[in-house]
């Protein structure tokens, strides 16, 4: 996924009438936690490219501060952070 379509995506999540906060905060960390995951795999293997990722996980993470979110998991501050 290019950076412009992850932007596209957390748009139309964030714009969704249809969804209230709790939604889609849901929406966004699942999201995350799969970014998060290419992430390792990328890591871990160099058949993976994970060029866009680490942009994927800063959008991500934009969208989420601003829905003031928790966003934070432990991984995120254990020895085991990428």
């Amino acid at each position: 996924m290019m950076t412009h379509d992850i932007d596209t995506v957390i748009a139309g999540i964030l714009e969704d009438p249809a969804l209230d906060r709790s939604a889609k905060i849901e929406k966004l960390q699942k999201m995350r936690q799969d970014t998060r995951a290419e992430m390792r795999a990328a890591s871990e293997s160099a058949m993976v490219d994970d060029v866009d990722t680490g942009d994927h996980l800063k959008h991500l993470d934009l969208a989420l501060r601003d829905l003031g979110a928790d966003h934070d998991s432990i991984e995120d501050r254990g020895a085991a952070t990428l």
